[in-house]
């Protein structure tokens, strides 16, 4: 089934399940509006970029009709204020620098009972082997058909993706030139003890297979807590690796694994963190497309605003501070350096990147809600050069 069928059926079939329904007061409809400013300055080759976009985001989430079928829908329109050297990749605005309008979510949800829930059609994908983020104008969205189960404390849940709209583009793009789609099947569970685990393993045909491992654990000390996160990824080429984007070694397979333990400790209004990652023989890249639409990102500490660290060999070490002042409700602060190094042709490469960020949310009046943030990095790019990244971002949501 090709992609336009495959939403049109998904929408065809909620509207007509939903046809002769009411709407509950339980269903949820909001307006989110969104001010995002970015500039990238860099000391090196491409020009400078800067745009500046305002996007309205209609998302609508329905009760379950008889307490087994609903559906769920979101429109996103973003319009330009500014685009100059449109050439960072931002994306702020499309291709062309041009503001859009696209249907980003619409989908049909089915409880056939109460422990398992039934999706199908656009939306949002939310999980360590496949991210849509929601840091620019708007979130990418998935094609996609998901399942999620719990069976007493774990939370199961299962992904089939055929397509992918990235951030910037009002459509979908394959995975391979095949239309092979990416399976993903995982859980959580949380013990007794406080430990919690999260399993994950996926695959698109001929190109590799992921595997994901986290295990999370607090422990209280008087009235403060230490944590720690533990990640692992494993990565490996399969089939005929036809359809195979990621960069491999010099064997041509791919066969590689990203490690990070992250302890952090929380002493009133501030969080110290520090994260070790450490990067097998080949480059890890969480994308399955090679980032062509895919846009995925690790789930680890040390993958920050612009870099990831995830060259092959590479280890990175990241300090961090966050702060949330009691006497200031609504004010988080947060500051991180993460260093790491790697060698490439003989020769030993240095990534470095600072992150400030600063948000406020106003807790009274009638602006109520609204949030403002800023973004700001300074990096060095290993074998490249030295960039900053700078963003401001206004956002307000309205439930309606």
């Amino acid at each position: 089934m090709n992609r336009a069928r495959f939403i049109g059926y998904s929408m065809l079939a909620a509207l007509s399940g939903l046809a002769n329904s009411q709407v509950y007061a339980e269903d949820n409809l909001s307006l989110t509006f969104r001010t995002h400013y970015g500039q990238v300055d860099r000391h090196f080759g491409p020009e400078d970029s800067e745009e500046m976009s305002f996007a309205t985001r209609l998302d609508y989430v329905s009760d379950y009709y008889l307490d087994r079928i609903g559906f769920d829908a979101s429109i996103y329109a973003v319009a330009k204020l500014y685009a100059d050297k449109n050439t960072a990749g931002l994306p702020l605005l499309d291709e062309d620098g041009k503001g859009f309008t696209k249907i980003g979510q619409a989908n049909i949800k089915w409880k056939p009972t109460d422990e398992l829930e039934l999706r199908l059609g656009r939306m949002r994908i939310i999980s360590p082997l496949m991210t849509d983020t929601d840091g620019r104008s708007e979130p990418s969205t998935r094609e996609a058909f998901k399942a999620d189960f719990q069976v007493g404390g774990a939370k199961l849940y299962g992904i089939y993706s055929t397509g992918v709209a990235t951030t910037g583009q009002d459509s979908f793009g394959s995975y391979t030139e095949g239309d092979d789609g990416v399976v993903i099947l995982g859980g959580r569970y949380r013990f007794s003890n406080g430990l919690g685990v999260h399993l994950a393993h996926g695959q698109l045909k001929d190109a590799k297979r992921q595997t994901f491992m986290n295990a999370s654990y607090g422990i209280p000390v008087g009235d403060d807590k230490l944590s720690f996160d533990l990640y692992h990824y494993m990565a490996k080429g399969i089939g005929d690796q036809s359809n195979l984007a990621d960069a491999t070694g010099s064997d041509g397979d791919l066969d590689t694994y990203l490690s990070s333990l992250a302890v952090s400790y929380t002493h009133k209004d501030l969080t110290y963190s520090a994260a070790y990652q450490r990067v097998g023989d080949d480059l890890y890249e969480p994308s399955w497309d090679g980032f062509n639409n895919d846009r995925s990102v690790l789930w680890t500490n040390n993958s920050v605003q612009i870099l990831d660290f995830y060259n092959p060999h590479e280890e990175s070490l990241q300090l961090r501070v966050d702060y949330a002042p009691a006497v200031v409700p609504g004010l988080t602060l947060m500051t991180r350096y993460t260093e790491g190094d790697y060698k490439a042709a003989g020769e030993t490469l240095e990534d470095k990147e600072f992150n400030l960020e600063a948000m406020y949310e106003l807790q009274q009046g009638w602006a109520k809600g609204l949030s403002l943030q800023l973004r700001y990095a300074d990096v060095t790019i290993g074998g490249v050069g030295d960039l900053e990244d700078m963003r401001l971002i206004a956002q307000y949501k309205l439930v309606l």
